[in-house]
């Protein structure tokens, strides 16, 4: 049986213009991965990591190119459907973690639900067992400023997983972790890969470059795939 093509990326450019300059940001990328994959970007800073997950999210619109996510083309959407699509398929972990710091736990990680029309227990249910895979149910009712970097980011990926996307995007995500928080950090990405999610993390950290579970490491130098 042939798996199932999650992301799929085709001759993408990115180039950015300072003043009278364009700077190349990414250069003929052509990159596919399957269900289940995990990818491990690895560069130096200024490599293109991260502007390459910014437009596989849809943040960001190619120069030139196309990304496809379960086949439909996130880089050619309105933001407002690249938006929708995003919030039903992908899940994004931030190396400053984007939380809400006079929030409570639980509120930071019921918000993505709020849009979605769930009832109220049904989100109840969700949070839960999300706050449960990411070991934080314990500091449920905190508030996300008296919480340390380790447990701000366990709330990230809760707040990445309560929508059960099939795609996680991680950015530098122990670039603020110490290394025993990093190798946590690094056991529930095996959890996650375990349940079968899509996994791209862009990091120049290197305890990813000997993961416990299968990953495909793919270097990136000056923009380009090596």
């Amino acid at each position: 049986m042939t798996e199932k093509l999650m992301i799929q990326i085709e001759d993408l450019y990115r180039t950015f213009h300072q003043g009278n300059n364009e700077i190349p940001v990414l250069k003929e990328i052509n990159l596919n991965i399957h269900e289940g994959e995990c990818i491990v970007l690895k560069g130096v800073s200024g490599s293109g990591k991260t502007t390459l997950l910014s437009l596989i999210a849809g943040l960001d619109k190619p120069s030139a190119g196309k990304v496809l996510i379960e086949g439909e083309p996130i880089s050619k959407l309105p933001d407002l459907f690249a938006s929708e699509l995003r919030a039903k398929k992908i899940g994004m972990i931030f190396q400053h973690f984007n939380l809400f710091e006079h929030l409570s736990v639980n509120e930071n990680v019921t918000i993505p639900l709020i849009p979605s029309g769930l009832k109220m227990n049904e989100i109840h249910d969700k949070v839960d067992e999300a706050l449960k895979v990411a070991n934080i149910s314990h500091k449920k009712e905190t508030l996300t400023s008296r919480l340390s970097g380790g447990e701000k980011q366990r709330t990230a990926i809760a707040r990445a997983l309560v929508a059960d996307p099939n795609i996680i995007l991680c950015d530098e995500p122990t670039a603020n972790l110490d290394r025993d928080n990093s190798l946590l950090f690094i056991d529930i990405l095996g959890k996650l890969h375990s349940m079968g999610k899509t996994i791209v993390i862009a990091t120049h950290d290197p305890l990813f470059d000997s993961l416990s579970f299968e990953n495909t490491i793919v270097p990136m130098v000056d923009g380009k795939i090596v």
